[in-house]
């Protein structure tokens, strides 16, 4: 049954959708970005420890639960130096961001169900929605003041939730016969790459926006999603 999963890719296409409609008529405080991004990151912290990693550490081990680990984080470091390297217009990184992150993100989110408990996944998704929201404000807003038009805008952000949203359903059927073993390595090797990405992009865009008050919202984002687990 892809319920569950399909129901799980429409709760991260939702925020996408709903931060684009506001991106592309309002400008809303930095501030508020800044700790909506700070918040997705501590949830996305306790999904990717208690729901993606720890099943390969507990299953596989130390040893191939880590190497997995690092082969997410560097596959995402990969990707991301060849995303950099090109020049796009405003509100173009953003989106690139949202759809190369959400990717691994929502492909991880659908193998979490396989196996996994609600609560564990339930903290990914939260994670995921509540980065995407804030991050489609953003970037709607830079695109239409750039020079593109709302209607366009907000198309171009609703298709990449519309895919996103099969991503999540893709992961859950195309690993859904996979052994628990090789389904934990791959889960660890998802939460090396959603690791990656609050490295690299949500924790330091939290910052730049919001600035160092925004960690109160971090830890309002672990404690939420670790009550879920």
């Amino acid at each position: 049954m892809v319920v569950q999963p399909l129901l799980f890719g429409i709760g991260t296409a939702i925020p996408l959708v709903l931060g684009a409609a506001i991106g592309v008529s309002l400008s809303p405080p930095r501030r508020i970005v800044g700790a909506l991004l700070a918040f997705a990151s501590g949830a996305l912290l306790t999904g990717l420890a208690f729901e993606l990693f720890e099943p390969a550490f507990r299953i596989a081990g130390p040893v191939l639960g880590g190497a997995a680990l690092f082969a997410g984080t560097g596959l995402y470091v990969a990707v991301k130096r060849r995303a950099d390297a090109g020049e796009v217009p405003s509100g173009f990184p953003l989106l690139a961001a949202v759809v190369f992150d959400g990717t691994a993100e929502n492909l991880t989110l659908g193998i979490s169900i396989l196996g996994g408990s609600t609560g564990g996944s339930l903290a990914v998704l939260v994670g995921i929605a509540a980065n995407n929201f804030p991050e489609a404000v953003a970037g709607a807003e830079a695109m239409t003041r750039s020079g593109r038009s709302r209607p366009w805008t907000f198309a171009v952000w609703t298709a990449s939730a519309v895919g996103l949203a099969a991503v999540v359903v893709f992961g859950y059927v195309a690993f859904s016969g996979v052994g628990e073993t090789v389904l934990a390595l791959v889960r660890a090797g998802g939460g090396g790459a959603v690791l990656a990405s609050l490295a690299v992009e949500i924790m330091p865009d939290a910052y730049r926006e919001g600035g160092p008050t925004v960690a109160f919202a971090t830890a309002a984002g672990l404690l939420v999603t670790f009550l879920l687990v």
